[in-house]
């Protein structure tokens, strides 16, 4: 059924811009001033509380297993299934010259610090809260994203692109934050415009979106942003990077992602597939040719895959995370892989093409010469020797896999749904492995459907959801199916027009809900497609125009349907009779303020989803820490027995509220209020 617009005007976007900026003033929202504490305490490390687990029960700080009590997690019943790890989605990573190691994680927005011994704590940071807080430690707060990175300079700070807040910050070795450079305003909203760059001396210089960084040979810092390539001095003025073209070469850098210094103060680029050198002003082409699968060879005969990080040897060669391969490429244009196997799949240590990485990230070259990388899918540290044997950190193992088991013994990819049924069975999409995979109550995982299971093949799982009758849907590719006695049937198929499918949910008349870029539809049991939602814009950020741009779905126990929206930054509520009303959240404004309806704020950080308890409450995830919604939209965080998880997937059965971090299930009973 139609109905009226969001209600909200087309000039949202113009609106969202200066209230989110105001927003980053106010600890409520998640942010604060850029005044640091008179008195800087050290860092605090990861203290675990005091055990709170039943009489009898077994609890992981009395067990000694020091990652579970860093994370706040005791009790041996909150982790159903998978190991849970201290690193969620790092994404940068320095060394200094004492050994350590600073590790920059998106999910919690801290940077942890990794002693040589193995010991990890926060140096800057708490846990999954958002925000531009200058301070000390835990008063701090960022805005990182997956462009985010770090370098530790010549006096043994750390230089922190912060990304979504669009400044420089510095943290010296104590822990103390401060802005180093750039004006502070959220950049990575749906909607947010362009901002405009100039040179100058801190907050003069604005930034777009900093992202990559890497030390000069003088000691400047330089920036890649949106724009190019902005120098950086210890002082905070900033100066732009010129360049002009090589007229010879047929490939011209304009837009470099990813930046390494060799020891002569030569730069090497990559832009796209390609990787460029800038000396004397002039960019020339080095190496990476067209499209195509991985290939080794000279210049242009060279085919990379997707450059992640650069770094230089004494040497001046540079080395390169390629997707799942470490590459290395000579002045001259040679490239080899050292490491790795392209599209092999798994994780493990070996030499040479018999090792196996994930994703890497950023890349650092140690004082005996191996390269230490952050691979970021798995999450863990590896060595890799020039000679290309690879070696993993102990003090962070592999977590990430498809595994079968119970308990501990399982393991987890990082999933892309989640839903529970009536027994407190979890179903989890994992689109790696093209199956859905169930974790009972009492932590036995195991493949539910795919690969033949249940008559189900799957190309790419990505949303499942359970209806009140106990039927399973899972959206796969461009098809929904039903999964209901151990047949598999199709429900429907998508149509061109009906592309970019995001969420389903269904209802207990086994109504379909499918969520789009822009709209949402519903497909009854008969199979009749109804628009629900299609007049509240074109769902481009690109327009600023406020349009609707739905990122979650999800039926109360009456069949009225929530939406979460990431255009507006809130929940809406679509009731059986089509009307639409904001339920929770203020349109336009970000943040984890808690409260009543029209005054609350919510994040939208990571992957949103909802999930309702019998009477009524909605549990939400991606807002950083977890947060409840009572029916009346009033918002609150609730502080859970399981601790302070950052959960992407939530969902609720027998009395049970079940959560899925990168590589865990937790589950923790209901609240009950």
């Amino acid at each position: 059924m139609r109905h009226d617009p969001l209600p909200f005007p087309p000039s949202m976007a113009t609106r969202r811009g200066a209230a989110l900026l105001a927003c980053l003033f106010f600890t409520a929202c998640g942010g604060g001033g850029s005044g640091g504490s008179s008195t800087p305490t050290p860092p605090a490390a990861l203290a675990p509380p005091a055990s709170t687990c039943g009489a009898g029960a077994a609890d992981y700080m009395a067990a000694g297993d020091e990652d579970m009590a860093a994370l706040g997690i005791t009790c041996v019943q909150s982790v159903r299934a998978g190991k849970e790890t201290v690193l969620q989605i790092p994404h940068g990573m320095a060394l200094d010259k004492a050994g350590n190691t600073y590790i920059l994680d998106r999910a919690k927005q801290v940077i942890f610090k990794l002693t040589p011994s193995g010991a990890m704590s926060v140096l800057a940071g708490s846990i999954a809260s958002y925000g531009s807080q200058n301070g000390a430690g835990s008063a701090a707060s960022f805005n990182f994203n997956h462009l985010s990175r770090l370098i530790v300079d010549t006096a043994g700070n750390l230089i922190v692109t912060d990304t979504c807040n669009n400044t420089l910050r510095k943290i010296t070795p104590g822990g103390v934050v401060s802005t180093l450079a750039g004006v502070t305003e959220l950049v990575c909203l749906r909607g947010a415009t362009d901002t405009p760059t100039t040179d100058g001396a801190l907050a003069q210089a604005p930034f777009d979106r900093p992202a990559d960084i890497a030390l000069d040979v003088n000691g400047d810092y330089l920036v890649l942003d949106q724009r190019g390539i902005r120098r950086v001095t210890p002082t905070g003025a900033v100066s732009r990077v010129t360049w002009s073209n090589d007229p010879a070469n047929e490939w011209r850098l304009a837009q470099p992602s990813r930046i390494a210094v060799t020891g002569d103060g030569t730069l090497y680029l990559a832009e796209y597939m390609r990787i460029y050198r800038i000396a004397g002003g002039v960019a020339t082409f080095v190496a990476g040719g067209t499209y195509g699968d991985a290939r080794d060879g000279t210049g242009a005969a060279a085919v990379l895959k997707a450059p992640r990080a650069l770094v230089a040897d004494a040497a001046g060669d540079v080395y390169i995370s390629d997707y799942d391969t470490l590459r290395k490429v000579t002045k001259a244009g040679v490239v080899t892989t050292v490491a790795g196997k392209s599209m092999a799949g798994g994780v493990r240590d070996g030499t040479g093409a018999e090792a196996r990485f994930s994703y890497l990230g950023p890349l650092l070259l140690t004082s005996s010469g191996n390269i230490l990388a952050l691979d970021s899918g798995a999450p863990t540290i590896r060595t890799i020797t020039p000679s290309g044997v690879v070696t993993t950190s102990a003090a962070t193992p592999v977590t990430s896999a498809s595994v079968d088991g119970k308990g501990s013994a399982a393991r987890f990819n990082r999933r892309e749904g989640t839903a529970a049924d009536a027994a407190g069975n979890l179903y989890i999409a994992d689109a790696e492995t093209n199956v859905v995979r169930m974790v009972s109550p009492d932590g036995v995982t195991s493949v539910f459907a795919g690969n033949g299971v249940k008559g189900a093949t799957f190309r790419r799982p990505y949303s499942v959801a359970v209806s009140p009758n106990g039927a399973v849907y899972v959206a796969d590719g461009d098809s929904i199916f039903r999964i209901e006695r151990g047949a598999t049937t199709s429900v429907h198929s998508y149509q061109p027009v009906n592309s970019g499918v995001v969420d389903i949910a269904v209802d207990a008349e086994e109504n379909v809900a499918i969520a789009g870029d822009y709209w949402v539809r519903q497909i009854s049991p008969s199979g009749k497609v109804t628009d629900l939602l299609t007049n509240v814009g074109r769902g481009s950020a690109l327009l600023g125009d406020g349009s609707f741009q739905p990122t979650s779905i999800a039926y109360d126990r009456p069949g009225n349907l929530y939406v979460a929206d990431a255009s507006s930054v809130a929940i809406y509520k679509l009731t059986k009779a089509g009307k639409l009303t904001v339920f929770a959240g203020s349109p336009g404004w970000m943040g984890d303020l808690d409260g009543p309806a029209g005054n609350a704020m919510l994040g939208f950080h990571g992957t949103v989803e909802m999930a309702f308890a019998p009477n009524g409450d909605m549990y939400l995830s991606g807002q950083g820490l977890l947060r409840k919604v009572r029916p009346d939209g009033t918002v609150s965080t609730p502080a859970l027995a399981w601790g302070k998880p950052v959960l992407g997937g939530i969902a609720i059965g027998n009395g049970m509220l079940i959560g899925m971090t990168g590589y865990a299930v937790l589950h923790t009973p209901l609240p009950a209020d």
